[in-house]
């Protein structure tokens, strides 16, 4: 069953401007605890898959609506949080700098609720194109720096909003091929200011790490995934995400030899048996 994704807690939270990155001049700030790393985690990853799953959705609803020559060439597609519970998603034909919106719906809790084929393609607002740029600065740092997906297909790009024309987060996501294989390598972070310039960016992984689920006998499923997290203290947003996206537990040890417990939103510890 989907799991209810509370919108409320995306305005309130996850929205709020990504962190740049430290200042070079004396003194550096304090790095963040654990403590604060688990709740971004948490919070980041519940925001993922729910874009994620809007995006998603919404395609289907969207080949299912539109004439097979409105599929064919550039474009691509925003989601945006429009109220305590609905996703709006806004899909475009054209490069950036003449893109024109032809679909759009509207998603609440993982479904489709509202879905529109314009009579008239229109302008992307401001606020889109904002969004709409991020998405292609992400995609040539990609290139610049190599970042490749550890699926054949193309990155699934999440770009989340921020809040006050601050940093936007914009996510390079490997796409899952089938419902017993996920991908947990493969996955970018890049995050670009407010003048189009990148702050920062960051790959999840040291390699490809596609996690099959194990054939067993009837009746029975598995307990979760384990996998080694070798660049982070604590589990990070991506691994809420494919919790989320898997419906089971990750298990994931940290370079410090501590073993953790990721269950969709929730990351505790857990004891080595």
């Amino acid at each position: 069953m989907l799991m209810t994704i509370m919108l409320a807690a995306i305005a309130a939270q996850a929205l709020a401007s990504p962190p740049a990155p430290a200042p070079t001049v004396e003194p550096s700030p304090a790095a963040p605890s654990d403590e604060q790393r688990i709740a971004q985690s948490s919070s980041v990853g519940q925001i993922l898959y729910a874009f994620d799953r809007a995006a998603w959705v919404s395609t289907d609803a969207l080949r299912a609506t539109a004439p097979k020559q409105q599929l064919t060439g550039s474009g691509g597609y925003i989601v945006e949080p429009i109220d305590a519970q609905t996703l709006h998603v806004t899909y475009y034909h054209g490069d950036t700098a003449h893109a024109q919106a032809f679909f759009v719906a509207d998603v609440r809790n993982g479904k489709v609720e509202q879905k529109t084929l314009l009579d008239q393609p229109v302008a992307l607002t401001p606020r889109q194109l904002t969004l709409a740029k991020a998405r292609d600065i992400a995609a040539q740092r990609a290139k610049e720096r190599a970042y490749k997906p550890c699926t054949p297909s193309p990155f699934n790009t999440v770009v989340l909003p921020s809040r006050s024309g601050g940093p936007i987060a914009v996510y390079l996501l490997s796409a899952q091929q089938d419902a017993g294989t996920y991908p947990l390598g493969g996955n970018f972070r890049v995050i670009i200011g407010p003048d189009g310039q990148v702050l920062a960016s960051r790959p999840y992984s040291v390699g490809c790490i596609n996690m099959t689920a194990p054939k067993l006998p009837a009746g029975a499923k598995p307990v979760g995934f384990v996998v080694n997290d070798l660049l982070d203290p604590v589990p990070t947003e991506i691994h809420v995400f494919a919790s989320y996206s898997m419906h089971m537990p990750i298990f994931v040890t940290t370079p410090d030899h501590r073993l953790w417990k990721v269950q969709g939103a929730a990351i505790t510890p857990a004891d080595r048996k």
